[in-house]
C-alpha cells in the first residue's frame, strides 16, 4: 500500500513505470530526471507522451493527469523519435497551453481581451479538470528555456530571460463594453387593433462593466452592472433610463470542450421614464442556464427565468416565467448566426382604447399618460398571457474590439382568458457592439 502511494520506478522489459504523478509535477521535470544519455529532453518528453496518451487531457503534454502511472520508454524507443520534430511538437503544445490559459484568465476578467469582439462581452469559460496538473508561468518559462538550451545544433544560444517587474494584485479587472443600437418597433403599444397600433424608431445606448473571480478550477463568480438609455423618435413618453447590477455563479461538472457549463444569475435594477411616471419600476430577475458546444461550430444555451417588476402604477406590477433555447453557429472566424426561441407565461401590458372584452380580461387598467391618458381615451391594461418570441440575428466581426449585429424579433402574445385578445410585434435592430 505504501509502495502504491510513493513515486517509484519499476523496471518491466523495455520500459520502467513512474508514478503516481503528483499535483505539481510536469512532464518536463519527469523527462529530465529519466533522460537517457545522448537523448534530448524534448525527445524524452514526446516519447513518454506517445507511450502514455491516456495520461494526458486534451492531448497536451501540459495537462498531465494527477495520479497517473507513466511508462518510461527505453533508450531504443526514444532513439526512434526525431529530436528536431520533438522540439517543434513540444514547443507547439506549450504555446497552445499558454494561449488557453490566457483565454481563461480573460474570461475570468483577470486580463484584458486580445481576441475577436464577441457578440456578448461576457463569455463562457472553458474549465480545466481539477485532476490535471497546471504548470505555473515559472514552470512554463523553465520548460522553454530548457528545451531551447537542449538544442545547441539547431537553435542559436537562448537570450537571457528578461527581468520582469513583479505584478501587483490590484483586485478584479473590470471589462467595459458598449452597445449602440438603432431599433424599429412596429407596435410599441403592444396593441391588438389596427386603429391603436403605433410604430416608432428608437436610438439606444448601453454601457456595461463586468468583472470576475475564480473560486476554484470548476467555478467562477462574475459580477457587474449596466446602464441603458433609449430615445423614441415619436413617443417621447417612452424615453427611459434603465440600470442594473448582476451577479452570476458559473460551474462545471467535468472538463472538455463539449462539457456543459451551468450558471445561476440574479439581477436587480430599475427603470426611470422621463415623461411617464406610471411606468417607473424596480426590477428583479432570477435565471439559470446550461451552455454546451454541440460541435466545433454550434453552441447551444438552454435557460429558464423568473422576472418581477414593481412599479408606481399597479398596471405595471408584472410577474412572468420564461424558458428559452439559443443556437449560435459560427460560419467563419468573423461570421456568426444566432437563433433564439423564448416562451413566456405571465403578465403583459398593452395600451389601447379599451373595449368591453379587454376590460373583462384585464387584471388592472389605468389611463396611459404616454399616449394621452383620459383626455385621449387611452388606457394601459394588464393581462395574463402566453407569449412566444423568435429572434434571428447575424453578427459580423469588424475589428478586434468591435462587431456589427443585425437581428429581427417576432413576438406573438395571446390572453389566457380570451384568445381574441392578442398582439403581434416585429422588432428590427442594428447594433454596434464593442469593448474597451
Amino acid at each position: 500500500m505504501i509502495l502504491c502511494c510513493v513515486a517509484t520506478s519499476v523496471m518491466a522489459q523495455d520500459v520502467s513505470i513512474y508514478g503516481p504523478v503528483k499535483p505539481n509535477e510536469t512532464l518536463y521535470r519527469i523527462a529530465l530526471d529519466h533522460r537517457h544519455s545522448g537523448m534530448t529532453v524534448a525527445q524524452m518528453m514526446m516519447a513518454i507522451f506517445q507511450r502514455n496518451p491516456q495520461a494526458f487531457e486534451q492531448n497536451n503534454i501540459n495537462r498531465l493527469k494527477v495520479g497517473a502511472l507513466l511508462q518510461i520508454p527505453s533508450r531504443q524507443s526514444v532513439e526512434t523519435v526525431d529530436s528536431q520534430g520533438a522540439y517543434r511538437d513540444a514547443t507547439r503544445q506549450i504555446d497552445t497551453y499558454e494561449s488557453e490559459v490566457r483565454e481563461l484568465r480573460v474570461q475570468r476578467g483577470e486580463l484584458p481581451p486580445l481576441g475577436d469582439a464577441p457578440r456578448e462581452p461576457v463569455v463562457v469559460p472553458r474549465v480545466p479538470a481539477a485532476s490535471v496538473t497546471s504548470p505555473t508561468q515559472q514552470q512554463i518559462a523553465e520548460m522553454k528555456q530548457g528545451l531551447a538550451e537542449d538544442q545547441p545544433l539547431v537553435l542559436p544560444p537562448p537570450k537571457p530571460p528578461e527581468r520582469k517587474k513583479k505584478e501587483m494584485d490590484h483586485g478584479p479587472l473590470f471589462r467595459f463594453s458598449y452597445d449602440l443600437a438603432y431599433i424599429h418597433d412596429d407596435n410599441v403599444r403592444l396593441a391588438r387593433d389596427e386603429v391603436d397600433i403605433r410604430e416608432d424608431n428608437i436610438v439606444g445606448a448601453t454601457l456595461k462593466a463586468t468583472a470576475g473571480r475564480s473560486i476554484d478550477d470548476f467555478t467562477l463568480l462574475n459580477y457587474g452592472g449596466s446602464i441603458t438609455y433609449e430615445k423614441y423618435e415619436t413617443f417621447s413618453g417612452l424615453d427611459s433610463v434603465e440600470f442594473e447590477g448582476n451577479v452570476r455563479y458559473r460551474f462545471a461538472l467535468a472538463s472538455g470542450f463539449t462539457s456543459p457549463i451551468y450558471s445561476l444569475k440574479a439581477k436587480v435594477g430599475g427603470i426611470e421614464f422621463l415623461d411617464s411616471d406610471m411606468r417607473d419600476s424596480t426590477l428583479l430577475s432570477l435565471s439559470g442556464e446550461m451552455n454546451k458546444w454541440l460541435t466545433t461550430t454550434i453552441n447551444m444555451t438552454l435557460g429558464i427565468g423568473y422576472n418581477l417588476r414593481d412599479s408606481v402604477s399597479e398596471v405595471y406590477d408584472l410577474r412572468d416565467a420564461r424558458a428559452f433555447v439559443n443556437f449560435d453557429t459560427n460560419f467563419s472566424k468573423t461570421d456568426l448566426v444566432y437563433t433564439t426561441l423564448t416562451l413566456i407565461t405571465g403578465d403583459t401590458v398593452s395600451s389601447a382604447t379599451p373595449t368591453l372584452d379587454i376590460i373583462n380580461a384585464s387584471d388592472a387598467i389605468e389611463p396611459d399618460d404616454a399616449f394621452g391618458g383620459v383626455d385621449a381615451n387611452q388606457f394601459a391594461y394588464r393581462i395574463d398571457s402566453n407569449t412566444a418570441l423568435i429572434t434571428i440575428g447575424y453578427n459580423r466581426i469588424l475589428t478586434q474590439n468591435m462587431s456589427l449585429d443585425l437581428s429581427a424579433r417576432y413576438v406573438d402574445s395571446t390572453a389566457k382568458a380570451d384568445d381574441n385578445i392578442y398582439y403581434n410585434r416585429t422588432i428590427v435592430r442594428v447594433s454596434l457592439l464593442g469593448r474597451f
